[in-house]
């Protein structure tokens, strides 16, 4: 690939990225508001905040158990019920044995590696990695087009939205991120230092077509959230004020 077509995936990625985390926190938010100004009831709206999202819960709990379980990694507690603690909520929890950063950061990757898949498969047919950084946000755009006109294809639209939602490793899953980055950081700077171009050029290949492979999916789950946010604000800006405000999910 040359270099200004590995630029502009970057580029696109990044972009990418970055609306879809704004525009999550902003759903996230704007959605508890709303439960909680239509139940006027915290335990209401924090219930029917989990029911919303619950395949995607069910999704990452699920994947976080079957990875310990493949990396031999002990397994105590699966929990599917939403509970406060503080200004927090938590929808599920898995708790497992302390073991190795490389397995913990693996486990905790697990629910974004399946949310994705999930998604891929929802989708269907998606564009080719080749294909620009800027074709490929088009390309996204007609899959979700062409979805209601596939059987159940309303499904998958939500789908997207609860699984795409609720796939993001939290706080708990990234603590050993750190560290493994750090290792994986100094692997790779001492690879580019020594390795040879033919392996420098396989990797940055590599990387790159992982990119383009994420650009369509993620634009997916992006293009799905902004309707829905305009509306939750919109709705929010009709519907009285209440006592309190609502927690921040996890």
């Amino acid at each position: 690939m040359d270099p200004a077509a590995a630029l502009e995936i970057t580029l696109v990625f990044l972009i990418t990225s970055i609306l879809l985390y704004i525009v999550q926190r902003a759903l996230h938010r704007h959605l508890q508001i709303a439960l909680h100004r239509l139940t006027g009831h915290p335990d209401a709206a924090v219930m029917l905040y989990w029911a919303l999202l619950f395949p995607g819960v069910f999704l990452h709990e699920l994947s976080h158990w079957l990875a310990a379980m493949l990396l031999g990694v002990r397994r105590y507690r699966f929990a599917m019920w939403p509970q406060r603690s503080g200004g927090q909520i938590r929808l599920g929890a898995v708790q497992l044995a302390e073991v190795d950063p490389l397995r913990m950061s693996l486990i905790g990757a697990a629910p974004l590696a399946a949310g994705l898949m999930i998604i891929a498969l929802v989708g269907g047919r998606w564009p080719d990695a080749s294909a620009s950084g800027i074709a490929l946000w088009g390309a996204a755009w007609q899959v979700l087009q062409s979805l209601p006109q596939r059987e159940w294809g309303w499904v998958g639209f939500y789908l997207i939205f609860a699984v795409g939602n609720a796939m993001w490793p939290s706080p708990s899953d990234r603590v050993a991120w750190p560290a493994l980055g750090i290792a994986g950081s100094l692997l790779a700077l001492l690879f580019l230092l020594g390795g040879p171009i033919s392996l420098h050029q396989a990797l940055m290949a590599l990387v790159m077509e992982s990119l383009a492979r994420l650009i369509p999916l993620l634009t997916a789950v992006l293009l799905v959230n902004l309707p829905i946010l305009a509306g939750l604000i919109g709705l929010n800006m009709l519907l009285p004020m209440t006592h309190g405000k609502p927690n921040a999910a996890r």
